[in-house]
């Protein structure tokens, strides 16, 4: 985990997830989370990230909690660039419930608490996480009314669906993409005049 940036005071403070799974249904075996806090009001270059969390989970974890693996995912997995896989099935793991529980911990260690946990998109992140805290008995640190949508407040910015790449780093690594998601929300404030 990056530690808290310094003389960082957030009145409105965010928290980006991203996870990488083994399916797409709310029951998904869950591979990776990457999170960002952020102001979601802060420039769109990376140095206005406030803090960072990535954890990887063990396959074997995810099993005993029977996690659904799908045929086609793995077969998905199995096309993306070496860098991707590398990034999530490689390194040190975490059981699910201690990787869901080190989330939580780490989502209420902000003396500012996060008013919005964003997704692209969190009917697919944050229910997939949500449903493993239930499985696991870990607290879901979020209510139903703090999600909000990466897709949707782009196209909101840019109705014509052409919004600029921004960030850089490995496409379908839970941490990258999050990091990049949360540099689009920030570009999109700005072009919305939020």
């Amino acid at each position: 985990m990056a530690t808290i940036t310094e003389n960082k005071i957030m009145s409105d403070f965010h928290c980006m997830v991203d996870i990488e799974t083994l399916s797409t249904e709310a029951t998904a075996a869950v591979l990776a989370i990457g999170a960002v806090m952020f102001n979601p009001r802060g420039g769109d270059e990376e140095d206005t990230l406030v803090e960072t969390f990535f954890i990887r989970i063990s396959l074997d974890s995810n099993e005993k909690y029977d996690r659904h693996m799908s045929s086609g995912t793995i077969k998905w997995w199995m096309s993306q660039s070496e860098d991707a896989r590398t990034k999530t099935f490689s390194g040190d793991m975490s059981p699910l419930n201690f990787a869901l529980r080190d989330f939580g911990t780490w989502c209420r260690t902000f003396e500012t608490q996060p008013t919005r946990i964003w997704a692209k998109s969190p009917d697919f992140d944050c229910s997939i996480l949500e449903h493993a805290c239930k499985t696991t008995h870990q607290d879901w640190p979020f209510k139903f009314w703090d999600t909000r949508c990466v897709r949707t407040i782009t196209e909101l910015a840019y109705p014509e669906g052409n919004a600029p790449k921004i960030g850089v780093g490995v496409a379908h690594d839970a941490l990258d993409d999050a990091k990049r998601q949360v540099l689009m929300v920030q570009h999109c404030y700005k072009v919305l005049s939020c």
